[in-house]
């Protein structure tokens, strides 16, 4: 068996990847000390391995005499090197795919074998009377799969789970380093899967009754059957948007006919603000409420009050009034919408406009973390205020970018964008409606506006 050798100029600390070599002795009058020791700030083994190999490169070539020839050495090597990481990755992603078939939990597959994997490695070779040397390379692969053919186990190459790998998938490298799945999703193995469809590559994000929830969903409210999810998340506060800066979104969602329903609520995106650390209501959210899509504002006027679930754990449940835009329908199903996000939270400049397919839908003025400093961006299937059990149901993203520019999204229309309308205003909206208690009480919300006189509020 050939033991797999990792890049000898990276190190592990606390799951972060370093960079680390010695001075070559040409150079050490320019440093202080004979080692150069940084972080790679990525936590992927084959970015390390990449970012690695280009850092070495560059130093060789500070050292050569001969600057053309080894510069073309060390491009080749940084290429091999390169293509090799990635080989290992999709290796060890393989040997984690057999690894969970065969009921040896290693968790999501993220293509690095870690303690876990190489624990879970070793316990199936030994079941199977097959002795682990340490080292995951071909001949493991080959002895898995020979033990699924005999336990006649099939391994479809799918991509499961919301990993960093699979994220690249829809996002940037730069965007999907934002982002991490929610602590609180259901444990569905395929609830995240990409697919190719409808002319993109997409997460499919799917939910069934029966996948149940996690308690603060399922129970929430003290009685089974509440809310459930799957979704994906920016990373709390350390990467979600703060006051005093500018951003830019762009990300693409499909409907498929059939989603939502008359006894419940499903929420495709939104935008959440926080409260003494905590997120609240959504500020901004996009739901499919009793078969209507809509496009809900809310931002001050919390009510909180505090709730057991079902297994006796206690929480703060908190509401805000808000203004409910209830979309035409004829164009937001079976296709997939191109959204475009602007939102500024700039002291004294305020505003979100957002576009569909380049077409403005919404301005609203205000600032949408009114309570603190942090707006966090989720995104997937969830689906909650259940009064009857609904079907299974599916969800589509792609194409997903977060910048501080318009420009740095790569799309042709900005200057349009830019000088889009700064006044109130949804396009596209049948009615718009402010409510709060209302429904609970037998009472109608009242009517802001309808039709056109909602695109000037």
């Amino acid at each position: 068996m050939l033991a797999t050798k990792s890049n000898s100029y990276t190190f592990q600390k606390d799951g972060i990847w370093y960079f680390s070599r010695r001075v070559p002795a040409d150079l050490r009058r320019h440093y202080r000390t004979g080692r150069i020791a940084y972080s790679l700030r990525t936590k992927s083994i084959r970015d390390a391995h990449v970012r690695a190999m280009n850092d070495a490169v560059k130093l060789d070539i500070k050292t050569a005499k001969k600057p053309l020839l080894l510069t073309l050495i060390t491009t080749l090597t940084f290429l091999f090197m390169a293509i090799a990481a990635h080989a290992n990755t999709d290796k060890y992603a393989e040997i984690q795919k057999y690894l969970n078939a065969l009921g040896y939990n290693v968790g999501a597959v993220d293509g690095i074998i870690g303690k876990n994997s190489k624990r879970q490695l070793n316990q199936a070779l030994a079941d199977y009377g097959y002795l682990f040397d340490g080292n995951a390379d071909e001949t493991e692969l080959t002895i898995l799969r020979k033990i699924a053919q005999q336990n006649g186990v099939v391994v479809l190459n799918r991509m499961f789970g919301a990993t960093r790998l699979n994220l690249e998938k829809i996002m940037d490298e730069q965007t999907a380093n934002l982002f991490q799945a929610s602590d609180v999703n259901t444990k569905r193995p395929d609830a995240f899967e990409i697919v190719e469809f409808k002319g993109r590559t997409a997460a499919k994000f799917s939910v069934s009754y029966e996948d149940e929830g996690h308690p603060n969903d399922w129970g929430r409210l003290g009685t089974v059957g509440h809310a459930q999810r799957f979704q994906v998340q920016e990373k709390e506060r350390t990467h979600e948007m703060v006051d005093g800066k500018e951003y830019w979104y762009k990300f693409s969602l499909f409907i498929p006919e059939g989603a939502g329903s008359e006894h419940h609520t499903v929420s495709p995106f939104d935008f959440k603000d926080r409260r003494n650390g905590s997120q609240r209501d959504p500020a901004l959210a996009f739901d499919i409420i009793q078969n209507q899509t809509t496009m809900v504002l809310k931002t001050h006027g919390e009510e909180c009050r505090t709730v057991t679930n079902t297994q006796g754990e206690i929480s703060e449940f908190c509401e805000r009034p808000g203004l409910f835009a209830n979309m035409i329908e004829n164009k937001l199903r079976n296709r997939w919408l191109d959204f475009v996000f602007h939102i500024d939270l700039r002291k004294g400049q305020e505003r979100t406009k957002f576009w569909i397919n380049k077409k403005l839908t919404g301005v609203f003025n205000g600032d949408l973390s009114p309570y603190g400093k942090y707006l966090g961006f989720k995104f997937g299937l969830y689906r909650h205020h259940m009064t009857e059990a609904p079907g299974d149901e599916t969800l589509y993203y792609s194409d997903i970018m977060r910048r501080h520019s318009c420009e740095e999204l790569g799309i042709d229309s900005c200057n349009d964008f830019k000088e889009a309308q700064d006044q109130n205003g949804v396009f596209g909206a049948k009615e718009i409606v402010a409510c709060f208690r209302e429904p609970s009480q037998g009472k109608p919300c009242p009517t802001v506006c309808t039709g056109r006189e909602c695109e000037q509020l």
